[in-house]
């Protein structure tokens, strides 16, 4: 078991939360792409779910990058960027689902982003001809110490919330998880990975006011979109399961939304990194892993089911089986050598339940009884984002 989140100052938290408002544009080039997403939980009568809710700002380098198949909103590497804010092409894209079914694309709107670091806000907004408006903002909030409010406009669907974190753990607190920069690029992610959140919500099955856990992440690549699988999944009392797995297959070469013939050609993948962790939604640490496997298994209803399991050298572990109940796609299409080869990057996500629970974490057994039901989002991305 890893060491309880070391205490940290409001200034120590502040330098990683300045972050979020900065995508790296000395870094950037013909590859990259940068993203600021919402994952929402809200509680339900027996924990966070089934209901989940998505929302994202996309932005990508090229001047005919597509999200989603909408017209080209590709940001230039080169632009300037004056004073702290830098001004680019992106795409506000959204999904909401619960067991009874999911709406896809209740947002989808490019426009032109405006990013400050000094006022800590990224707007990416259209005005209509009707006085209307649609797309998103994140700012900072002004009435805690850090945290986040958004307000999101699309066609099908308006939310208005703010989230926020303890700042007691590195799970509730902004955390610098991943930074690599080398000459051929890199990758940066800032993730607050439990936040709590409250807001207003108009989406298509009416209004309502909602709260719960909340995941936020700011991700920015400066390399190819290779695929991975990753996994975020929450319990009644805040004990959360995580794990990530870059691989390449011949998943690489497809396009659009489907699968092999095969489990075992499915399957046939050779994984990059492999990581995993279980909180236990306390200041007592989080127990890591490094063996880890997610393995569609096809044929189980419209969309694949997945086996998970993990495991370290300690003996702990932990296997379920991720029932699906809804499935979300975003994907990238980029234009390449002169628009002879288009790259095709498909981002697939899938709401799930947490069936037949087993494991042995940080000397505790835990299964389906004694952790309650279990929801999660699984992310499935296929293709190559060159």
């Amino acid at each position: 078991m890893t060491d309880a989140f070391a205490d940290r100052t409001l200034a120590e938290h502040r330098r990683v939360f300045e972050k979020i408002w900065w995508q790296n544009p000395e870094r950037q080039n013909e590859t990259s792409s940068s993203w600021w997403f919402f994952l929402l939980f809200p509680e339900g009568e027996a924990g966070y779910g089934p209901k989940q809710l998505m929302f994202s700002i996309a932005a990508c380098v090229g001047d005919q990058s597509r999200v989603n198949d909408l017209p080209p909103q590709g940001m230039d590497a080169d632009r300037p960027v004056v004073d702290g804010v830098d001004r680019f092409n992106a795409t506000t894209v959204g999904w909401t689902g619960d067991d009874e079914g999911v709406h896809d694309h209740v947002v989808r709107q490019p426009a032109e982003a405006v990013l400050s670091r000094e006022d800590q806000r990224l707007e990416a907004w259209t005005d209509r001809e009707d006085g209307t408006r649609r797309g998103s903002e994140i700012a900072a909030l002004s009435n805690r110490p850090l945290g986040l409010r958004a307000h999101v406009i699309g066609d099908d669907a308006e939310a208005e919330f703010e989230a926020w974190g303890d700042l007691d753990s590195k799970m509730t607190s902004p955390h610098h998880s991943l930074d690599i920069d080398t000459p051929l690029g890199g990758a940066e992610v800032v993730a607050w990975r439990r936040m709590e959140f409250e807001g207003e919500f108009d989406l298509p099955d009416g209004p309502e006011t909602l709260s719960g856990s909340c995941y936020f992440q700011r991700v920015c690549f400066d390399m190819p979109l290779l695929p991975w699988k990753w996994i975020w999944a929450i319990f009644p009392d805040g004990t959360s399961f995580s794990v990530l797995v870059p691989f390449i297959g011949p998943q690489l070469f497809r396009r659009g939304y489907k699968f092999f013939s095969s489990d075992r050609l499915e399957r046939l993948t050779i994984p990059l990194r492999q990581f995993g962790f279980w909180d236990w939604g306390s200041k007592d640490g989080h127990v890591e892993f490094d063996t880890v496997t997610v393995e569609p298994l096809l044929g189980t209803g419209e969309h694949p089911d997945f086996d998970v399991r993990v495991e370290n050298e300690e003996g702990d572990y932990v296997r379920f089986v991720a029932r699906t109940y809804g499935h979300a796609r975003n994907w990238l299409d980029r234009p390449r050598l002169g628009g002879r080869l288009t790259s095709h990057w498909s981002y697939n996500e899938f709401m799930f339940r947490i069936a037949g629970l087993a494991g042995h974490v940080g000397g505790t057994s835990i299964d389906a009884d004694s952790m309650g039901p279990g929801f999660g989002t699984l992310e499935y991305s296929t293709g190559l984002g060159l």
